[in-house]
């Protein structure tokens, strides 16, 4: 009988426990998704001009860095250290998301419908395929986003490289918030695009019989 006393304490304390617990839990801050938005999301007015629809554009594939490729958006607090965020999140996959914009941007710059992003399907056939290296796309919250590519584009011919370029993008962060963080990745997007189309024009023109 002298332990009960003891095993109060006990039951006691674990409820006591078990009520911060579900406290903690329950004050936890709600997931927040995001995606990337295109030129029209962006109310910005295309450059590139119209080339019609005799030629077909194939986007992709991609290379994208392990550590950017996950579900939760990646932020850079110090030249070797990355956030995280379990909280801030993409809608579906940042390499998806980028493949979609782009391919969404270049088909407004160039006017054109026949843009597809890999894998195709075999009755497409693309005039120009774009292929991607991503080194960096992510920043910091409040001053830079970061994107850093290698693209090439590729004709029909099996092989036939027809440009290979590195483009480095740095475009600010209004606030410090993942919302103004994914807006400065879709303008640094729409500024690769621009540069995109406007090399496919200058080829396909290079091309063209005059």
């Amino acid at each position: 009988m002298k332990n009960r006393p003891r095993f109060r304490n006990i039951w006691g304390t674990l409820a006591v426990t078990a009520t911060l617990l579900a406290g903690c839990a329950g004050t936890s801050p709600p997931v927040e998704f995001y995606t990337l938005s295109s030129l029209i999301g962006l109310q910005q007015e295309p450059h590139a001009g119209a080339v019609g629809q005799d030629i077909a554009i194939g986007v992709g594939p991609m290379e994208i860095p392990k550590f950017l490729d996950r579900p939760q958006i990646v932020t850079r607090t110090s030249a070797n250290r990355i956030e995280v965020s379990e909280f801030h999140r993409w809608g579906s996959s940042l390499y998806a998301d980028f493949l979609r914009v782009l391919a969404d941007n270049i088909s407004i710059l160039l006017g054109t419908n026949r843009v597809a992003v890999y894998p195709w399907g075999d009755r497409f056939d693309p005039t120009y395929r774009i292929g991607l290296d991503v080194e960096q796309f992510e920043g910091r919250l409040g001053e830079y986003v970061q994107l850093d590519v290698t693209w090439t584009v590729t004709g029909r011919e099996a092989g036939e490289t027809l440009l290979v370029k590195k483009t480095k993008i740095r475009a600010p962060v209004a606030t410090e918030d993942y919302e103004a963080l994914v807006a400065a990745k879709s303008r640094a997007l729409a500024a690769l695009s621009r540069e995109i189309a406007d090399e496919i024009k200058r080829l396909h023109n290079a091309s063209s019989p005059q």
